[in-house]
């Protein structure tokens, strides 16, 4: 009885989330570790049979609990993890130590994630492909200069196939024209026997700007698996949508978020990296560098004054390639791109 309340509970709290997210400041941040308690956030939805030029079918399959593991076990709850569908899962910011943790292990962390699991069209169609994460803007009427990142996360290490995901646009009420954009790194897959994440950036192009309309977000996987063997479990987590308003009305008693921007400066080395950033607010804020894999290979904790300051990083031993440098606290944050010659 207490699974079928879980199931009615969290069916009546995601469909209630299903509302278009209206922007406000210049960012938008979401960790999604309420999934358990208050369920889909507001303006996200998820929908399998996606195509290139269709949202698809809005997907149910996400009320089956609050809670999931996200990796196989034999003895805890295999039925959860491996039942085709979107799911609550513990994310993998949470420690490598849950690439191996029983259910019970994963049920219980707190930084949770938003994930599918993908099936075989004989027995789920519409998963692979189809599968879909889609976050609906209500418009952008006043705003523009959109950036993006999130983290793209493999849940499962134990499956072998690998799942190719497109991040891509559109727009209009019920939109049949998606534009894919252009992310760093080039390449987003999951799977292939692989438990981690990795950042992914992008910029949204001017066509998103300013539109009285519905803007639509998609994170799908818009063709079939690759591989042989079982599906993984793709996650996704610390989504982060940046932009510029501009407000033609005066308006008094409102508290905006603080911006910050980051940028890098002159050619970054294997030895120096410098960095420049611009903070409305005093405060602390982590700095973060990630190579293209999404693995952290520098983190450190910055006292920001306002105004426009330098940072230099030295030490860090890179090698020759791009790399994500990424700047925040529970107000701002900003992601800029690291060249390495």
């Amino acid at each position: 009885m207490k699974k079928i309340y879980l199931m009615l509970s969290f069916t009546a709290l995601a469909f209630a989330s299903n509302a278009q997210l209206t922007l406000t400041g210049t960012s938008y941040t979401q960790n999604f570790d309420a999934l358990t308690t208050a369920g889909i956030p507001t303006g996200w939805r998820v929908y399998n049979t996606a195509t290139a030029t269709s949202l698809g079918t809005i997907d149910a399959t996400y009320s089956n609990s609050t809670t999931w593991g996200a990796y196989y076990d034999t003895v805890d709850c295999p039925s959860d993890v491996f039942g085709t569908g979107f799911k609550n899962a513990a994310s993998a910011d949470g420690g490598s130590f849950l690439s191996s943790s029983t259910c019970s292990v994963q049920e219980s962390q707190t930084n949770r994630a938003f994930a599918v699991r993908q099936s075989s069209a004989t027995s789920h169609p519409g998963y692979d492909p189809g599968a879909s994460f889609v976050l609906q803007l209500a418009n952008t009427s006043a705003d523009s200069a959109f950036n993006l990142s999130f983290e793209l996360q493999t849940l499962d290490s134990i499956s072998t196939r690998v799942t190719t995901w497109t991040l891509d646009y559109g727009v209009g009420a019920t939109p049949t024209t998606f534009t894919p954009l252009t992310t760093s790194p080039a390449s987003l897959t999951t799977g292939g026997n692989t438990f981690g994440s990795q950042t992914v950036t992008a910029t949204l192009p001017a066509a998103v700007n300013k539109q009285s309309q519905p803007v639509w977000i998609r994170l799908s996987a818009l063709a079939p698996t690759t591989g042989s063997g079982n599906r993984t479990t793709t996650g996704i987590d610390n989504f982060n949508l940046t932009w510029h308003t501009a407000s033609t009305t005066a308006v008094t008693n409102v508290t905006a978020q603080p911006t910050l921007s980051l940028i890098a400066l002159g050619a970054a080395t294997s030895e120096k990296v410098v960095l420049e950033y611009n903070a409305e607010a005093t405060g602390d804020y982590i700095l973060a560098v990630y190579d293209l894999s999404g693995r952290m290979i520098h983190t450190e904790t910055i006292a920001a004054k306002t105004g426009t300051q330098v940072i230099t990083l030295s030490g860090l031993n890179l090698v020759p390639g791009m790399y994500i440098a990424k700047m925040f606290n529970n107000n701002s944050s900003s992601v800029t791109r690291i060249p390495v010659q």
